[in-house]
């Protein structure tokens, strides 16, 4: 069996690296959309019927569990590569030994835990916002928020 050039691991490495690092982009930014849906729009959300909530919410519970499932992926393969580069070209003296420690030693095998526990929370976080107005906003319902600059102050004896 012939192993990987090791300019060949090295690459594959960093693109796997380079797709978990657009799949985390892509993540936040589809809930800074969504927060921000939820924090501006919070009165259209609110209207939205049951249905439209649930339809809603099981399409963001399908995103999370798309994207996470990818990114589980991408770091149980970087993991795999890792552990190859390390069995093939691991030997400690043919590198600067911080390279060695944060490079040829990194581990990735925590990460799905981590991926579990980030996107449940924003999952759970979006449901709980989309069940109660109140968790997000701290007006109440009916009220409008009024602005702090005063208007009309007619003291100037005009």
């Amino acid at each position: 069996m012939t192993a990987f050039p090791e300019s060949t691991l090295v690459e594959a490495i960093m693109s796997v690296r380079s797709q978990i690092d657009f799949l985390w982009q892509f993540f936040v930014t589809v809930h800074i959309a969504l927060f921000a849906l939820l924090l501006i729009y919070d009165h259209a959300v609110e209207g939205l019927n049951a249905i439209a909530k649930v339809l809603a919410a099981i399409g963001i519970a399908a995103f999370e569990w798309i994207n996470g499932k990818a990114l589980i992926n991408a770091y149980l393969l970087l993991d795999a590569m890792q552990d190859q580069f390390r069995w093939t070209f691991g030997q400690a003296d043919r590198f600067h030994p911080l390279f060695y420690e944060r490079f040829v030693l990194a581990n990735y095998a925590d990460r799905p835990d981590m991926v579990l526990m980030t996107h449940s929370s924003a999952l759970f976080i979006i449901l709980l916002a989309f069940v109660s107005r109140r968790f997000i906003q701290n007006r109440a319902k009916g009220r409008r928020s009024y602005s702090a600059i005063p208007q009309g102050d007619d003291s100037h004896g005009r």
